[in-house]
């Protein structure tokens, strides 16, 4: 392995082979050549991600190695920043004009930063690389980070959200398991049935990424057809007085007090949380648990929806490197390898179109249910796009903070962050 920047990890949270048998070569100019690196001259890129920490970071590794070999002349230098810190860094970077080469972005904040001037247009690159097949991408996924018909980098990988649940707590409370035709009722009695001696019957978070889908369960959006706030719509209110009402008034899912300091993924893992709402990303994690568990899709009220995370790979506009990040790009996104080893280990879903990966991730031993993990894509919705989506999930997740503190009712909170959110995006 070639020296890598050393991980920094900043107040991480965290937070489907007919496939490409290569990585071809394209010049600086976007002439492709015979797929070997013919160049005498050894480039070094620098790579910065939010997803690969603190659970992949050996996966990352593995497939930058890969990628070094494959690519004898080009040196990957990587960092890994905290999801909450990320976008901070980021912003800071492209204001200094010092981002990497290379980066991974999520859907929500990408139109941003093409409409920024930030990001390398790869349109003409792609379009000369005569191993490049988009069509080995699952559909739509070339359209994700594409901006006013440019191509500004690809997808990387998809992930959702689905109901983690500790079969072993519902045998020992005599309750049947989720069904997919759970409302948020049969969630709220299954919980009070599993609350009690030290644990919750369930868990998820008051914030803006889960707010906008569980708003959508409810019948409301965040934003209308036309991209205007609707924050504060009656549905709204509803769905984020259930999400609080089930810590301070039925206390079936812990307050920030209550769980002091830990995270709900390691509740759920200690036996604290009997249903947790949280990412695929997190199947791996889970494996090794003491205990029976299995996955579920998601309880709804008036409708049936999932989130569906979209991240990419994009280059920086002032890159000396432009061809050695289109490569980087593209192994990231389709090389059979990086698929491989996301695939076993669990780190979200890869984007090829392929019934061969599709099976080889049913058919790792847990959880049981792993196809629930293609049925919540059936009814995804991906997060709302708008211009300085940083400020208007900054804005929200204020006000929701003091909801849940109760500083504010549901209805001031959502009045606030709806007035706030108009200033921004008007």
């Amino acid at each position: 392995m070639k020296r890598k920047l050393a991980a920094t990890l900043l107040g991480i949270t965290l937070v489907a082979t007919t496939m490409l048998t290569g990585c071809g070569k394209t010049n600086e100019s976007g002439k492709v050549d015979d797929g070997k690196n013919t160049s005498n001259e050894e480039v070094t890129i620098k790579y910065a991600t939010y997803s690969a920490g603190p659970d992949h970071i050996k996966d990352l590794e593995a497939m930058i190695d890969e990628f070094e070999k494959q690519n004898e002349n080009i040196n990957v230098e990587y960092e890994v920043i905290g999801f909450n810190d990320y976008f901070t860094k980021l912003q800071t970077q492209a204001t200094s004009k010092t981002l990497p080469d290379v980066f991974e972005i999520n859907y929500e904040n990408f139109v941003t930063y093409a409409n920024n001037g930030v990001l390398k247009d790869v349109t003409e690159i792609a379009k000369s690389d005569e191993t490049f097949d988009e069509s080995v991408l699952t559909k739509g996924a070339i359209d994700h980070f594409k901006y006013q018909d440019k191509l500004y980098g690809l997808t990387e990988k998809f992930s959702n959200v689905v109901m983690y649940y500790n079969k072993d707590l519902f045998d020992a409370a005599g309750l049947e398991y989720p069904k997919p035709d759970w409302t948020w009722k049969d969630e709220l009695k299954a919980a009070q049935a599993l609350t009690k001696d030290g644990v919750y019957g369930t868990y998820s978070p008051v914030q803006y990424n889960e707010l906008y889908k569980t708003v959508a369960q409810n019948g409301g959006s965040l934003f209308d057809a036309e991209g205007k706030p609707t924050i504060n719509s009656k549905e709204n209110i509803e769905a984020v007085q259930w999400m609080i009402d089930k810590m301070n008034k039925y206390n079936v899912q812990p307050t920030p007090e209550q769980m002091s300091g830990k995270s709900p993924e390691d509740m759920f893992k200690n036996g604290e949380i009997a249903m947790l709402r949280t990412g695929s990303w997190m199947l791996g994690v889970f494996a090794d648990a003491p205990f029976n568990w299995d996955i579920a899709l998601e309880p709804a009220n008036t409708d049936k929806v999932h989130h569906v995370f979209v991240d990419g790979i994009v280059a920086s506009a002032n890159t000396k490197h432009a061809d050695a990040a289109w490569k980087f790009i593209k192994f990231m996104s389709v090389d059979p390898t990086a698929t491989k080893l996301r695939v076993e280990s669990g780190w979200d879903l890869p984007v090829v179109d392929n019934e061969e990966v599709r099976e080889s991730f049913l058919n790792i031993e847990k959880p049981e249910s792993r196809e629930v993990i293609f049925e919540a894509l059936e009814t995804g919705i991906v997060p709302p796009t708008v211009l300085n989506y940083s400020r208007v999930q900054d804005k929200i997740n204020e006000e929701l903070s003091k909801a849940v503190i109760g500083q504010v009712t549901v209805e001031e909170g959502l009045n606030e962050a709806q007035a706030k959110v108009e200033k921004i995006v008007k």
